[in-house]
């Protein structure tokens, strides 16, 4: 197949999990055979119009950002003939969409091309929980047009794709809810994760010394955009508690956003600066050693988790994670062990959670390492990259009518 990529965000480099799938979609169904180029905006340092990563060809439309209003009409605009430009070169068999405006913007622009949404979250939710309203009535009116805009912009594109990629049964849930699509249109394709990077070693403990920590802390980790829905500031008031029940605890976290004054100062008013340490964006091959050297991975979501790529990644690492029952979480830790949850995503629900896996980890040394081989073998069995491109190529082939397209060189 000829697969074309329509995103906003970038496969040359990963900072987030948007980024993530993008990339390994793109690549993974390349390796498979197929022809795929992907396009998306540009960013605003970017200067190449065009980049290749492993073989797969990027280009970038330009967007006007002075005003929101001037984002959203050039994005469109762009996008559109950029679409139409690459089709001139090479005729797609198959659009694969990531986000919603861009996705608006080019369905129905090729008469015959069907369109594939891969939808992550509700566009208007994650909007919502990033940005929080101005003061007054005329920044809060503003606040609610954007959302309302966001929403519609995706109602339409969902109902114009052929079929919606979700990753969870939880997002399914979600869009069948506020966008209306039907059951039938849509299709569970789990994340995965490279198991060959994300994997563990036999004394996790080993690599310490140089993240600067010690074999006796118990380390607790999570990576996350510093964005108001993440939960961190419920995480850190859960600290005071575990700080006093584990005297060795550390906390790091790991990943950039708006919110990181605010925590920082959250940690010094709770008097935390001991036991918490920000480690700012954590490159990408930087990750598995963080994950490895973790006692426990927490993930402290207040709202909105489609799926958690990093949830995986951690357990293909051999590390355990705690998560709070909201979103998706449950559907991958629900699967291994009860206490893997905590009851609620409050601060006294996250501190019991800890000090109970503590705890266990203490009364049972083998405990943890039973917990870290059944998270890494429910990922080797269910949550691969290759098993995703396998399930993708599938679905883009119904997408395109039944018929087998065949791959390039075929």
């Amino acid at each position: 197949m000829k697969i074309l990529f329509v995103a906003e965000v970038s496969i040359a480099q990963v900072i987030g999990g948007a980024e993530r799938v993008l990339r390994e979609q793109a690549l993974g169904l390349a390796s498979r055979g197929h022809a795929v180029r992907v396009l998306t905006r540009a960013g605003e340092q970017d200067r190449e119009s065009r980049v290749v990563v492993e073989g797969v060809e990027e280009s970038r439309y330009p967007v006007d950002r002075r005003t929101a209003v001037s984002f959203f009409l050039s994005s469109a605009r762009n996008a559109r003939r950029a679409v139409q430009s690459l089709a001139h070169e090479s005729r797609p068999d198959v659009l694969l969409i990531h986000q919603a405006l861009p996705g608006l913007a080019v369905s129905g622009c090729l008469p015959g091309v069907p369109s594939v949404y891969t939808c992550l979250s509700l566009a208007h939710e994650e909007f919502d929980t990033r940005n929080r309203p101005p003061a007054g009535m005329g920044g809060a009116l503003w606040h609610r047009c954007q959302s309302l805009a966001r929403r519609t912009i995706e109602r339409v594109a969902l109902t114009r794709a052929r079929r919606v990629i979700v990753l969870s049964d939880f997002m399914r849930r979600r869009i069948a809810e506020c966008h209306r699509v039907a059951a039938e249109r849509m299709l569970l394709v789990p994340a995965g994760v490279d198991t060959r990077i994300f994997s563990p070693i036999p004394d996790y403990r080993s690599s310490r010394p140089a993240l600067g920590l010690t074999r006796e802390q118990f380390v607790l980790l999570t990576v996350r955009n510093l964005v108001p829905r993440m939960g961190l500031d419920t995480l850190l008031r859960a600290m005071v508690r575990v700080r006093q029940t584990i005297p060795h605890v550390q906390l790091l976290i790991g990943g950039c956003g708006p919110l990181r004054a605010e925590l920082e100062a959250q940690v010094k008013a709770l008097g935390l600066e001991g036991c918490v340490r920000f480690l700012g964006f954590v490159p990408e091959d930087a990750l598995p050693d963080y994950y490895r050297a973790a006692d426990l991975f927490v993930l402290p979501t207040a709202q909105l988790e489609g799926f958690g790529l990093v949830t995986i990644e951690a357990l293909a690492s051999g590390t355990p994670v705690l998560g709070t029952p909201v979103g998706a979480t449950d559907e991958i830790l629900g699967r291994l062990d009860a206490s893997l949850l905590t009851a609620g995503p409050d601060a006294e629900s996250m501190a019991t959670g800890i000090e109970a896996l503590h705890r266990r980890f203490t009364a049972d040394p083998e405990a943890r390492a039973r917990l870290a081989e059944a998270g890494r073998a429910l990922v080797l069995r269910d949550y691969t990259w290759s098993h995703h491109c396998e399930q993708m190529e599938a679905a883009l082939q119904q997408a395109v009518g039944g018929r087998q397209v065949p791959r390039a060189g075929g």
